[in-house]
């Protein structure tokens, strides 16, 4: 009874790892079978994501614009998807492949975690969140600006002048100084709105210099997975 499905097992992967694109569906069953069904009875691929709630490191997160727009992508889905979970195998097979692509890219993306808490030390970790949103161009000015309540409000007066004095002047920020905080935070609020001022663990990575022999930009897959 364990032998036999052992080398069933041996050989569903030789013949899996031969075929990217059977591994494609493969993969985007399980995610999705944990995504939207929260069970794993019916997965054959023994991996086990994980989501981690925003909503308990950032307070109103989930009300934001890119927070409403990631619920309504994933609602669409759940309208989509069958209602039994035995089923969903047969219609991930049935989908075409740009529509398989986008579910498991759904999927795979409920996964990323580049939450950074105090206690933790994962430099490696961040330093791949760092390749990742390069490689995504991600720009943090289309889903976050600097208010007095998701920013202003909650630094020193230190770390607001310092804002100010990035994106407006030296000059602005010194005749702030003997302001008190909460009208300090208020007023720069005001003084950097369409700025595009990020706090630094917000903004691009900066460009790491490529050596010779390296995948460059403009390489496709090759630079986006370096």
């Amino acid at each position: 009874v364990r032998d036999l499905p052992a080398h069933r097992t041996l050989g569903l992967r030789l013949a899996l790892g031969e075929k990217p694109d059977m591994a494609l569906l493969a993969d985007t069953h399980t995610l999705a079978v944990h995504t939207f069904y929260a069970s794993a009875e019916v997965q054959v691929l023994d991996i086990h994501p994980t989501s981690v709630s925003l909503a308990g490191h950032a307070n109103g997160i989930e009300d934001t614009a890119g927070g409403k727009v990631l619920a309504d992508r994933h609602a669409a889905w759940m309208v989509r998807l069958p209602r039994e979970v035995a089923d969903l195998w047969d219609y991930i097979v049935g989908l075409d492949r740009a529509e398989v692509m986008r579910l498991f890219a759904h999927c795979a993306a409920l996964t990323v975690n580049a939450v950074k808490l105090p206690w933790e030390r994962k430099p490696r970790a961040q330093a791949t969140a760092d390749k990742l949103a390069s490689a995504l161009g991600l720009d943090m000015t289309a889903h976050w600006g600097p208010t007095v309540r998701t920013y202003l409000g909650r630094v020193t007066k230190a770390h607001i002048l310092t804002a100010v004095r990035e994106a407006v002047g030296e000059e602005v920020a010194e005749r702030m100084q003997g302001m008190k905080k909460q009208a300090m935070a208020e007023a720069a609020e005001q003084l950097l709105a369409g700025t595009g001022w990020l706090p630094a663990i917000l903004r691009a990575p900066e460009p790491t210099e490529v050596r010779e022999g390296e995948a460059v930009e403009g390489e496709g897959y090759s630079a986006a997975a370096e």
